[in-house]
């Protein structure tokens, strides 16, 4: 039976050690598309290994999935164990699961002779926005990118109360929340993220803070920056350890010049 040019560049590759296939594959083609002005012979070695069962795919590893699927990512792909690994496109691939709202980024790669390496960085919810009645998740930098679905994570804080055109530029109230909530990421055990309940925006102006364990709510004016956390942070913090939880009413900040007013039940 007569051999053609990708037969023997096959079983050449079958002899070679793994690491420098890639590099002989390349040399080759090059040199079929040069050597005595033969374009068209590169271009039939090319179409020949590109249906060559030596490059099928027999392993595709995924990296970086927390909440995807792998099943999702395969769809997402269009690609499967079977297909050929030199006739990918890689950067169509990666374009296909940039479509996805929770990946931030993907790369693709090409381990040869068959293996297929996808690497994903999936995006990371920061809080929810809660708006006409519809929760969707929200990443630090303030894009909205995937609506919250049955069954998925609602351990986060709520900003709620922002009407639905509300943007997320710098300093507009969606921002102010987020850094809000960021700096309680840093910082206070007396006000960390995760007793963030919710941040709701009032119509006539300024948010309201109500936390997961306290009952009271914190009014936290039209100012929200380190510094307002820091003092907040500290005023809980005394409430705390004077045992004086129960007898708030509620807490308002911006009372006069970098003051905090403490109201108590009746």
């Amino acid at each position: 039976m007569k051999r053609t040019a990708g037969d023997w560049l096959v079983h050449v590759l079958a002899r070679r050690s793994s690491e420098n296939r890639r590099q002989f594959i390349l040399c080759f083609i090059l040199l079929a598309a040069i050597g005595g002005g033969a374009a068209g012979l590169g271009m039939l070695v090319y179409h020949s290994l590109s249906r060559s069962d030596f490059f099928q795919i027999t392993e595709i590893r995924i990296n970086g999935i927390h909440r995807l699927r792998r099943d999702r990512i395969l769809t997402l792909g269009r690609v499967r164990v079977g297909d050929n690994l030199l006739s990918l496109n890689t950067d169509k691939i990666k374009t296909r699961l940039a479509a996805e709202p929770w990946i931030a980024k993907a790369e693709v790669d090409r381990e040869w002779p068959n293996r297929l390496i996808i690497t994903i960085k999936e995006r990371k919810p920061l809080c929810l926005l809660n708006q006409g009645g519809k929760l969707s998740y929200v990443d630090r930098h303030g894009r909205v990118f995937a609506a919250v679905e049955a069954g998925d994570e609602l351990d986060y804080p709520v900003i709620s109360g922002l009407p639905t055109a509300a943007k997320a530029g710098p300093g507009g109230p969606l921002s102010l929340a987020l850094k809000f909530i960021h700096y309680a990421g840093l910082g206070s055990d007396f006000l960390p993220r995760q007793n963030i309940s919710e941040l709701h925006f009032r119509k006539k102006g300024g948010e309201i803070l109500f936390l997961a364990d306290r009952p009271f709510p914190i009014y936290l004016g039209k100012v929200i920056d380190r510094s307002s956390y820091s003092r907040l942070a500290k005023v809980l913090e005394w409430l705390y350890k004077h045992r004086k939880f129960k007898e708030v009413s509620y807490i308002k900040m911006g009372y006069g010049e970098e003051k905090i007013l403490v109201v108590k039940n009746r």
